[in-house]
């Protein structure tokens, strides 16, 4: 704990120590005075009818506001900016007293948000249960900062588009990932490619140079049909342009025929893997050891290769045709606020999402973390694009498709091609076949859904 003006309390609680939330989903970001947010006084109810309870009142009337984030975020940098960030805002505020962050597991945040109990006032979560925090929590009303167009129109377009439902705008849009590729340039150079001059262009870009270094007698990658939705979802992605993604009369809009090519490309990369997940320990240890060429990760993944004196570069995935999507499989976290019933107080929680919204402080959090956000004109900004990986998921933001039709939609539809992918993968069905139970296993995730 620390005190000042103001004092900030940040914890990493166990899970289940308390009942709340906070992780990745959307809420808007700092308030704008006054409370006329559209939806009425207290904030528009979102449906849900739990409301926040963890905050308290001090005796001279000021707020002690809860903020339940991911435990990466009371950490290390992280926890650095977010305990300057709080300084600031409480110091700016003087009927703000306080903001506690407790960390949180991710599917710690997840139960202790969905059981509506002990709610915080704010919370930090993932974009894909936005539809179930929505049903569960009286979400706050995040209308009024968005008021002023310069804020509003600083986000990406569809991230703005996910929040907004209703008639109300019931998150800030945060933080995002792209997937990326990293190439070890020491197997590159002993391989005998000219890795800086050659980026992974293509598909048929990277299966020469996966054939390159099978010939050099070193592993070109990992399988990418292992460990998830992530490498298989990635590869889905780069036909996101000529894909009917969508639901109708709860089925997926989805052809058999425009998801072939994802499959074929999946069972083409096994003939270069050596067997492991991307997220295996041993794949990173394989890679940081010369030992692996191409190791699909994330920007979190990159301080450990150059802790251990990797020489490595970035890729975005490869396209299928020129000009094709190169972002990936998209992810996304949200901040949101909760109803208290309170208007001086659920102003005082829009006023930090707003601020945590602001150019400045996702600007800041893109050059010191590495990761990229949702305000496309802090990563469009020269000054932010310091960094070769800052650089790289800039681009990427702008040709990659999102896991799901987040802030409409509950189903992960994409995820449905982890049960599908080892089985192409092995030989054990083609790619058309794969296509076809990809789609079934769509439809069912809709059927479960009721959507």
């Amino acid at each position: 704990m620390k005190k000042a003006l103001c004092f900030i309390m940040t914890a990493a609680l166990l899970a289940g120590s308390l009942v709340g939330c906070g992780g990745s989903s959307s809420t808007p970001t700092q308030a704008a005075g006054g409370s006329e947010a559209a939806g009425g006084g207290s904030g528009g109810s979102s449906g849900g009818s739990a409301q926040a309870a963890a905050g308290k009142t001090t005796a001279d009337g000021k707020y002690d506001l809860v903020f339940w984030v991911y435990s990466d975020a009371v950490l290390n940098d992280q926890g650095k900016l977010f305990d300057q960030w709080v300084k600031e805002y409480c110091e700016e505020n003087e009927n703000v007293n306080s903001i506690t962050l407790i960390g949180k597991n991710d599917s710690d945040l997840l139960t202790s948000l969905m059981a509506g109990v002990g709610l915080p006032d704010m919370f930090f979560a993932s974009a894909r249960d936005m539809v179930q925090y929505k049903g569960a929590i009286d979400l706050l009303d995040l209308s009024s900062i968005y008021a002023e167009p310069e804020y509003k129109d600083g986000f990406y377009p569809a991230a703005i588009d996910a929040i907004s439902e209703d008639g109300a705008m019931w998150a800030v849009p945060f933080m995002s990932y792209v997937p990326i590729i990293f190439r070890n340039t020491d197997v590159m150079t002993k391989a005998g490619i000219d890795w800086e001059n050659e980026d992974l262009t293509s598909w048929d870009k990277f299966y020469e140079e996966c054939e390159k270094v099978k010939a050099a007698g070193i592993d070109a990658t990992h399988s990418w049909a292992q460990g998830g939705y992530y490498c298989p979802g990635a590869i889905l992605a780069c036909d996101a342009q000529n894909m009917t993604a969508g639901v109708e009369n709860g089925e997926t809009t989805l052809k058999a025929d425009q998801l072939v090519r994802t499959f074929e490309t999946v069972k083409k990369l096994e003939e270069y893997s050596n067997g492991m997940s991307y997220d295996d320990e041993a794949a990173a240890e394989a890679f940081k050891a010369g030992e692996l060429a191409f190791i699909a990760a994330g920007p979190w993944n990159e301080p450990d290769y150059k802790n251990a004196g990797v020489n490595y570069d970035i890729q975005l995935i490869p396209s299928y045709d020129e000009n094709g999507y190169t972002g990936g499989l998209q992810g996304w976290d949200f901040m949101y606020g909760v109803n208290t019933g309170d208007e001086g107080r659920n102003e005082a929680i829009r006023g930090w999402l707003k601020k945590m919204g602001s150019f400045e402080v996702q600007q800041k959090f893109a050059q010191v973390i590495g990761r990229s956000m949702l305000r496309q004109d802090a990563m469009d900004a020269p000054e932010t694009q310091q960094t070769e990986m800052l650089k790289i998921l800039a681009k990427g933001l702008k040709c990659g498709m999102n896991q799901m039709d987040f802030g409409h939609s509950s189903v992960f539809w994409t995820s449905a091609i982890a049960d599908v992918a080892p089985s192409v993968a092995n030989g054990s069905i083609t790619p058309e076949q794969a296509a076809e139970q990809f789609i079934e296993g769509i439809n069912g995730l809709y059927a479960e859904a009721g959507e």
